[in-house]
């Protein structure tokens, strides 16, 4: 009796959750989350050809000229050139015509764009995908797992990089490209009444020289370690802003913090952190600022109720897996405590959703 009714009750759990047959969309869905790798698989092997800069200067090439140009056998071409369409990076206005660039692959995939994003696609290939294959690990063994695939000291894919020089000026450059694409913070009135900016961690200098070049009585002062600090140097002279801009090496944790700003600026700094030591980050902002001096941050950011954006998602998988093993594109309102919890009493957000980050300015 027992056993029947056992069987019987369990036939009637899986009628009742018998699920409706998969729907032409649904099916699309799932397909388009399990084949993601295609669309950067595609950017990066046509990047890999430079398909985008031949067809910047030779637009309305056909598949013959390409086969021949890119030296691929036809059928290769072929696969190519369906790949790029089907992802929307080349269009093609008729089954036998030539091939062009779409607007966006004109603007960040040609070589000598203004906006290129090569670098970043590059490290985004080179390190950030194979990092994350490690996600599951990542997961269950609460650390950064990735660097797995980089063996050497350091507990951080910046110390690890250090021992990978190519991949280290690959990172800065691509960082750059990343910050130049998203630059609002550098637009944000605020900065207009700022002498002496401290850029904590401010890499190759990228944010510094818009800055500088955009505020013509402001001098900074980047702080970062001195494997990097090299670059920031070859970097700001190249810019010409010797005079205006100085390096100074240290150990944003460990080491004093130069002093006499009157404003401190954190870039793609904070998401790399825990909460507990963001609050430390925080709280030695606070006591370097004078009275009335000003803290920027511009960090990726999930959304407030941590169910989006993409990007955000994306980011918090590499510093999970490969950056630090303990940061996240943290919401805003997480940051505005810690602001506040470290002393800040007037802060302002200013939201970059259709990017998926965000920017604060803290007042002391």
């Amino acid at each position: 009796m027992n056993c029947m009714t056992t069987t019987s009750h369990s036939a009637s759990i899986a009628a009742q959750s018998d699920p409706a047959p998969l729907t032409n969309t649904e099916w699309k869905q799932l397909c388009d989350v399990m084949n993601g790798y295609i669309y950067s698989q595609t950017l990066v092997t046509a990047c890999d050809l430079d398909l985008f800069t031949h067809l910047s200067a030779h637009p309305g090439t056909t598949q013959e000229q390409l086969a021949h140009s890119l030296g691929l056998s036809p059928h290769c071409t072929r696969i190519l050139m369906l790949a790029c369409c089907a992802v929307g990076l080349v269009l093609r206005d008729r089954p036998d015509g030539g091939y062009r660039n779409s607007e966006i692959a004109g603007k960040v995939l040609v070589s000598g764009s203004p906006y290129s994003m090569l670098p970043f696609v590059q490290f985004n290939h080179r390190v950030q995908e194979r990092c994350s294959g490690h996600f599951t690990q990542a997961l269950k063994e609460n650390r950064n797992a990735g660097l797995d695939e980089f063996p050497g000291g350091g507990s951080t894919i910046y110390e690890r990089l250090a021992e990978y020089p190519d991949l280290e000026n690959l990172f800065h450059d691509a960082m750059g490209a990343y910050t130049r694409l998203s630059p609002k913070i550098v637009h944000l009135a605020e900065f207009s009444a700022v002498r002496h900016l401290l850029d904590v961690g401010g890499g190759d200098g990228t944010n510094a020289i818009a800055l500088c070049k955009r505020f013509p009585d402001l001098n900074v002062t980047i702080l970062e370690k001195p494997t990097v600090a090299r670059i920031t140097r070859e970097s700001v002279a190249k810019a010409g802003l010797n005079g205006r801009i100085t390096c100074v090496e240290g150990d944003m944790f460990l080491d004093a913090w130069p002093a006499d700003c009157d404003a401190i600026l954190f870039s793609h700094l904070v998401e790399i952190f825990s909460p507990a030591r963001i609050r430390v980050l925080y709280k030695q902002a606070f006591a370097t600022l004078p009275r009335a001096g000003q803290l920027f941050v511009w960090t990726i950011m999930a959304n407030d109720s941590e169910t989006g954006a993409l990007q955000a998602a994306k980011s918090s998988i590499y510093f999970l897996c490969a950056a630090s093993g303990e940061g996240m594109g943290y919401p805003a309102r997480q940051h505005e405590e810690s602001l506040r919890w470290a002393g800040f009493s007037t802060i302002k957000r200013y939201p970059a959703a259709e990017v998926d980050h965000g920017a604060l300015v803290a007042v002391k």
